[in-house]
């Protein structure tokens, strides 16, 4: 089932969208996306790590470094002996 809703948006957001092929598509992968978020803070939560936006910060930095190409290397190594 689906339900249709009448949203007002920032400037900025409705012109990301009117360039978007399917607006409902782009609408809905984000929407999933927060309440993915959302579930993993909870379950962070429940086991005792409280998330800040300080700590968020550190993990986007240190997600955003790309891999050594000497670790890459070992792990493709590694993945072609598995296969």
């Amino acid at each position: 089932m689906t339900v249709k809703r009448s949203v007002s948006l920032p400037d900025d957001v409705a012109e990301w969208l009117d360039q978007q092929p399917n607006v409902s598509a782009a609408i809905t992968a984000a929407v999933r996306a927060q309440m993915a978020a959302g579930h993993l803070h909870e379950v962070l939560r429940r086991a005792g790590i409280e998330p800040t936006e300080a700590g968020r910060a550190r993990w986007r930095a240190r997600l955003a470094t790309p891999i050594p190409a000497d670790a890459l290397a070992e792990g493709r190594r590694m993945l072609g002996r598995a296969g």
